[in-house]
């Protein structure tokens, strides 16, 4: 009988491959939390996006003119395992893929795999890290690097698994990941700094735009445990997981609005002092945790994404008090997300002044300039940048 969870992998390889054709941006993930196995299972997901460059080069070598979806997913999914998933024999990854197989795909998929299987060792020699991920992305950034060797170390971290981390949230402080504690929330080093950057702000009312999952809100109750907090999600069921963590941890300073922030109107209420403007962006700052990622995005999407963000940071601008401050964060690095994107509103916003965030317990290597930029290889976490912006009219 084929195994179940492989089969899942094998309609989310499809899933994926019809993204692209289609155009989509997203790819539903799944965790295998009902699977005795779940570790094995993710894995194998990890593996599949990590070296998605290496193995359909290799497959382009040894078939042709695979256009069938089906059968490019299937010999994807056997030659992730033969080349990194050294904890199942080759033939079991092999007979676990054909049994997958539709009749009419059996044989063309069997004699493939263990035609990959006999010359693994040779084949893996030809490995480069740059062709796991999308052209465009490693010369983008081959041109913010001195040298290869940079660019390679900096690639390669990426492709490692994440840190992982509990933030208690009586005290502040991270700590070791521990599953299911009470009084601490798994977070990202980068993304749990972000909050704690208004630390020596005083507001006594703010807005966390994007709220959902909660964990920058639940960092932002805590920080500010005087303030009210208006905590925004358009999405209904993000906004449900939103309430869920609120009341888990006793956020009581915080109410939950389901509502999109580019449509918010004050009505009666008045302004805010600090506005964290977590944005929507490309994401592409995640891609240890969401490997898919970079084969999701394009350079337009880069674009498109920043010309979403400028609408944003006009909104918060309308939104926030004489004297208060918007905090902008994306999770991604490019540019065209960040800096770039500031800048911009600066130049349009002159009563908008970029401040230097003051916060001494937040290691230097998370900045540039006055800028909060996390660099992967550097700071061992997801990629970020933050801007700290005060309204001085």
């Amino acid at each position: 009988m084929p195994d179940k969870f492989r089969r899942r992998l094998l309609s989310l390889l499809l899933s994926f491959y019809n993204s692209q054709h289609n155009g989509s941006s997203y790819l539903e993930e799944d965790f295998f939390e009902d699977s005795g196995y779940q570790r094995i299972y993710r894995k194998i997901y990890f593996n599949i996006f990590r070296n998605l460059g290496f193995i359909e080069r290799i497959l382009t070598e040894h078939t042709k003119n695979l256009k069938d979806k089906k059968a490019k997913s299937l010999l994807v999914l056997g030659t992730s395992q033969i080349f990194f998933m050294d904890d199942i024999p080759d033939y079991a990854c092999i007979n676990e893929t054909v049994k997958l197989a539709p009749v009419y795909l059996k044989k063309f998929i069997n004699a493939t795999l263990r035609n990959i299987a006999r010359n693994r060792e040779v084949l893996i020699q030809s490995y480069s890290i740059k062709e796991n991920f999308p052209d465009w992305f490693v010369q983008k950034w081959s041109n913010l690097f001195s040298n290869d060797s940079e660019l390679d170390y900096f690639l390669n971290f990426l492709n490692k698994s994440p840190e992982f981390h509990s933030i208690n949230l009586d005290s502040l402080t991270p700590e070791p990941y521990i599953k299911n504690t009470n009084r601490s929330y798994p977070m990202d080093l980068a993304s749990f700094y972000i909050p704690m950057l208004s630390g020596n702000i005083r507001a006594s009312s703010i807005m966390d735009a994007c709220a959902a999952p909660g964990g920058k809100t639940l960092v932002l109750s805590q920080l500010h445990p005087n303030a009210k907090i208006t905590a925004l999600e358009k999405d209904s069921k993000r906004s449900d997981i939103l309430a869920h963590n609120v009341k888990k941890y006793n956020a009581d300073n915080v109410r939950i609005i389901n509502e999109d922030f580019l449509n918010f109107n004050l009505k009666n209420q008045e302004k805010f002092d600090l506005i964290l403007l977590d944005a929507p962006c490309t994401g592409l700052g995640t891609m240890k945790r969401h490997p898919e990622i970079r084969w999701l995005r394009t350079r337009e999407d880069i674009k498109k994404m920043a010309s979403y963000q400028n609408k944003f940071l006009e909104k918060a601008s309308q939104l926030v008090t004489h004297g208060g401050y918007i905090l902008y964060s994306v999770c991604s690095l490019e540019a065209e997300e960040g800096i770039d994107v500031i800048n911009k509103f600066i130049d349009s916003n002159p009563n908008f002044k970029i401040l230097t965030p003051d916060v001494h317990y937040i290691p230097s290597d998370f900045f540039w300039d006055k800028f909060y930029y996390t660099l992967p290889h550097k700071t061992l976490t997801d990629g970020f940048f933050a801007a700290l912006l005060k309204n001085t009219a």
